[in-house]
């Protein structure tokens, strides 16, 4: 994936002399059924945005505006991009509850999910730019089952949702994975109001400087006990976790570098990176993470 990634930055150099400016996500009317259901909404970005803002790392968010845009077909699901004086800061995801109410699905600074910028360079480098259009799809059922499905390609196309990777999915894999992980999400994440009450962060590092997972056994952790991971974490031990997708034709590796712990309940996001600049981090549920992957020191 990481190779991947430089080629299309390459790619993207190279055609960016010619590019055309590409939209950013826009705010879109919310379709809540009621007035007080969209405050509802607006109130509890706002309480995550203001919380995350006290830490060293989110001061950006300090004072930050957000616009909040509906994702995917049926509307369960939306994102907040975070900007302050114009610029983005960042993002959240918010999902609807069966019980009413809304989780925080994931969180993150820098690259945010579903960015059209990030979009149009992945439909240059598969030469499917002619697919750039309003009736591509966000599908979001989770952080680890994010993605876009394009339309007006000649077969089923899905790009991973934050780094535009071609995927190795058809649309009956896709359904068969979203229905089986649906539940996941609502899960792991944090419900409602909530403070921050331990922040663990160490530095950031590149997860292929080395591979344990190719010759180490993973920590012996689970989505009903993260303690072993918390504890490594909270030593700033160097962890990083991958997780193999569709089928294992897919292995997503990052580093990670910190956790949130939120509430009394200790509902915890870990941070994850790609890189040594640390200059995107996705805030993750951990429990999920452990359900779905591995970590290695």
């Amino acid at each position: 994936m990481k190779n991947w990634i430089r080629q299309a930055a390459i790619a993207a150099l190279v055609v960016s002399t010619f590019l055309v400016a590409v939209p950013t996500l826009q705010a879109e009317p919310l379709p809540p059924s009621s007035i007080s259901q969209g405050n509802e909404l607006h109130s509890a970005v706002r309480g995550w945005v203001d919380e995350l803002a006290k830490l060293p790392e989110f001061k950006a968010w300090n004072q930050a505006e957000f616009t909040v845009s509906p994702l995917g077909p049926g509307t369960h699901s939306w994102i907040a991009i975070v900007k302050n004086n114009d610029q983005t800061v960042g993002y959240l995801i918010i999902q609807a509850k069966e019980n009413g109410g809304f989780a925080l699905g994931e969180y993150g600074t820098g690259d945010y999910l579903f960015n059209l910028s990030t979009l149009h360079q992945s439909l240059v480098q598969l030469e499917l730019v002619s697919s750039l259009s309003e009736s591509n799809k966000a599908l979001y059922i989770h952080p680890l089952l994010a993605v876009w499905n394009i339309n007006g390609s000649e077969e089923d196309t899905y790009v991973d949702g934050m780094s535009g990777e071609w995927l190795p999915l058809e649309q009956a894999s896709w359904e068969k994975t979203a229905k089986a992980e649906d539940g996941l999400a609502a899960r792991y994440a944090l419900e409602g109001d909530s403070v921050i009450t331990r922040a663990v962060r160490s530095r950031s590092f590149d997860p292929y400087s080395k591979m344990p997972w190719l010759i180490q056994k993973p920590i012996q952790a689970s989505a009903d006990n993260t303690s072993i991971v918390l504890k490594a974490l909270s030593s700033k031990e160097p962890l990083r976790y991958t997780a193999e997708r569709y089928d294992k034709e897919m292995l997503y590796v990052w580093s990670v570098t910190g956790y949130h712990s939120w509430g009394n309940d200790g509902t915890v996001y870990a941070s994850l990176e790609t890189d040594e600049l640390g200059s995107s981090t996705r805030y993750i549920p951990l429990k999920l993470l452990a359900e779905l992957g591995y970590f290695y020191r």
